[in-house]
């Protein structure tokens, strides 16, 4: 297979120990707070909260195509034969179209494979580790790309939250469900759908989310004996409804290939909050 190089955005909050050994670089996202931009790789959760609650009016934007033609040119001059992408829903964000237009500025553009992943944050995470792992074991690199759209094809996240009108203020939901979500004290269930965030159930109690969410696994139509489930867990200050929610998924499931994270960068922070969980997956 060619020498490939991974690129992923800011976004893919693995740890840096992983993204060093694996060597992928990483595009950075931009956080605005009024005149002000700063890439989410050089801030953290702790400015973002402080911010917020300063009433400051956060936003997100994307990385310029410049900074995925930086990237590029510097894998090619390190060797790489093939570069492969990932990066947030294009639903969510035109990171994914910077990416296409940064291609399309550079020489190697046929080099150059950026997959439209139609997830997010922690989704993403997945999907990277399961690249990297595809890149491990298969000799073709068309044969990683037909796998790695299979297994985007196939992957659902959802998650939960205290409150929704950071994603309302972020823009990612409107003022009436953001209403219908807190104000009703009602425990919002968020999916991807089409690459979008979208408000798609709504429960009372975190057991009746824990009873959703693993339903939705169940319902997943790839679900079957002879299938491995890969999952990733998110909690944001949510320890005891994550680990409730592992418990379950490894007494249902046979054998099931589960990871915790409790981290969700600057931007996701913006947008989701300070508490909640969740989880992602795909069958294989």
């Amino acid at each position: 297979m060619e020498k490939v190089a991974l690129i992923t955005d800011s976004t893919v909050y693995l740890p840096d120990s992983y993204l060093k050994k694996h060597k992928i670089h990483v595009v950075s996202l931009n956080v605005i707070d009024g005149e002000k931009s700063y890439k989410e790789l050089e801030i953290d959760n702790d400015f973002v909260f402080k911010r917020q609650d300063e009433k400051a009016g956060l936003t997100t934007s994307q990385p310029s195509p410049s900074e995925f033609v930086d990237a590029y040119n510097a894998a090619f001059k390190k060797g790489a034969e093939k570069v492969l992408v990932l990066t947030l829903s294009k639903g969510l964000s035109g990171t994914y179209q910077s990416a296409i237009l940064g291609r399309n500025m550079v020489e190697e553009k046929e080099a150059i494979h950026v997959f439209d992943t139609n997830n997010a944050a922690y989704g993403n995470e997945l999907l990277l580790e399961k690249l990297v792992d595809l890149l491990a074991e298969e000799k073709s690199l068309d044969n990683v790309i037909k796998r790695m759209n299979q297994v985007i094809e196939n992957t659902y996240l959802y998650f939960t939250v205290e409150n929704l009108y950071s994603l309302q203020k972020g823009g990612r939901l409107s003022k009436t469900q953001a209403f219908l979500g807190t104000v009703l004290r009602v425990k919002p269930i968020i999916g991807i759908d089409d690459g979008k965030l979208k408000l798609t159930h709504k429960e009372r109690t975190h057991k009746k989310v824990y009873d959703f969410l693993l339903n939705k696994v169940k319902e997943d139509p790839n679900y079957s004996d002879d299938k491995r489930l890969n999952v990733r867990i998110i909690t944001r200050n949510s320890e005891e409804n994550a680990t409730a929610l592992k418990e379950m998924v490894e007494a249902e499931f046979k054998n099931p290939k589960v990871a915790v994270t409790d981290y969700l960068g600057p931007v996701f922070s913006i947008h989701v909050g300070k508490k909640g969980f969740g989880l992602a997956w795909f069958f294989e």
